[in-house]
């Protein structure tokens, strides 16, 4: 593909993205739990075929996992097992999104030439001995969005592995607080 269009692509997708998080922003009900699970409960038979999409698809439009990880549990308390596989596996879709993301369209190059300090530091504290704690302190606090440490990663050209298994590491024990969290809200729900 040629990198004009390529730019196109990206213009395209940043100005969606744009939009659909302004209407976020006004119509923040959207992505809550509730509205999901409710999504979830009308669909019947193909909510789980839904859910999985959903679970996976959501960084395409840089939406946190939580409100997903909690609405799967509420709907799904009796398989809370599956929802916790999928929960993780689309936290691991969207790391692998994000962090593939800076080399699509040449935007490594571009902020490495705009920020040429800060990238460095990035570079020498994502390398160093600690990145695995970094990696891993930043996926379990629930505050800060996961998907600025993958793409800070593959910003710097970490390799995805070295990112994942931290990223697993601290996601894994807050995933499944949530979900079996949620699950026990859904049965409470469903009384």
């Amino acid at each position: 593909m040629s990198s004009r269009r390529i730019r196109h692509l990206n213009t395209i997708w940043l100005v969606s993205v744009a939009c659909f998080l302004a209407l976020l922003l006004i119509y923040p009900e959207w992505v809550s739990r509730e509205s999901i699970a409710g999504l979830l409960d009308t669909l019947g038979g193909s909510a789980l075929l839904v859910y999985v999409v959903l679970s996976l698809g959501r960084a395409l439009l840089l939406l946190p996992c939580t409100p997903f990880v909690l609405a799967g549990a509420i709907s799904f308390p009796q398989w809370s097992e599956l929802v916790l596989a999928i929960s993780l596996a689309g936290v691991v879709a969207g790391a692998f999104l994000v962090y593939s993301f800076p080399s699509f369209g040449d935007y490594d190059a571009y902020l490495e030439a705009k920020y040429p300090e800060k990238i460095a530091l990035l570079k020498e504290k994502m390398q160093g001995k600690r990145a695995f704690w970094i990696i891993a302190g930043w996926s379990i606090f629930p505050l800060v969005p996961t998907d600025v440490i993958c793409y800070v990663s593959g910003l710097i050209r970490m390799k995805f592995r070295r990112l994942v298994v931290p990223l697993l590491v601290g996601e894994v024990p807050l995933v499944t607080a949530y979900v079996y969290l949620g699950a026990e809200v859904g049965e409470w729900l469903r009384l």
